[in-house]
């Protein structure tokens, strides 16, 4: 591990793996088999559990727990506080611990503060479930849900952009930051990437992310 950062107070179990340039923070639990890539920052209180995989250039907000079988892809954002659940109906007196379902959350992909993630789903790349919300079904590529159960309202861009199109339809969108492409089919949004593409990580060097100033 190179320039990687573990703070007096976490646990990194021995046999766990932790990309290169990134950061465990205050009283956090790496476990032996958790795979964690590249340029990625846990925050306090984090957790990372046996067979979970968290890919390159993803943030964990403080008292995040991602637990067996949840993929994050690269670029995902997960906010202080939200959930991820693993097991569908829970009881103290049973162990359903060989039938564990897989959550997968795509590249880009923001999942807000508080906001639940229930097993089995597969959450859309650059999808952006909002604060509080309570993922129960797959989402779109680029959709934004907000409620309870969440619900989708519109699409976000990968700069984090509302892009102001309809939910069904047809129509085009360019962003102004990034030369990105959004391209509405009936109820699909489809990206096209403008220049560099800031959701293609290139492994091997500290990450240097792409910043908002105030206008």
């Amino acid at each position: 591990m190179k320039n990687v950062f573990i703070h007096d107070s976490a646990v990194v179990d021995e046999g766990a793996v932790i990309g290169d340039y990134s950061s465990v923070w205050h009283y956090s639990h790496v476990e032996r088999r958790a795979w964690i890539g590249e340029n990625c920052n846990l925050g306090q209180n984090t957790y990372v559990g046996n067979d979970a995989r968290i890919g390159n250039g993803c943030r964990l907000g403080n008292s995040v727990s991602v637990f067996s079988h949840v993929e994050l892809e690269d670029f995902v954002f997960c906010a202080p506080f939200m959930v991820f659940t693993h097991i569908s109906y829970p009881r103290a007196a049973i162990s359903r611990r060989q039938v564990f379902e897989k959550t997968l959350v795509r590249v880009g992909a923001t999942l807000g503060a508080n906001c639940t993630v229930v097993p089995g789903v597969t959450v859309g790349i650059g999808a952006f479930v909002g604060a509080g919300a309570v993922l129960t079904t797959s989402c779109k590529d680029w959709s934004l849900l907000v409620g309870l159960p969440a619900r989708q309202v519109g699409w976000v861009s990968a700069f984090g952009e509302p892009i102001p199109l309809p939910l069904i339809g047809d129509g085009d969108w360019k962003c102004a930051h990034t030369g990105d492409r959004y391209c509405l089919r009936g109820g699909e949004m489809f990206r096209e990437a403008g220049g560099a593409d800031i959701l293609n990580y290139k492994p091997g060097a500290k990450l240097a992310r792409a910043s908002v100033s105030r206008e």
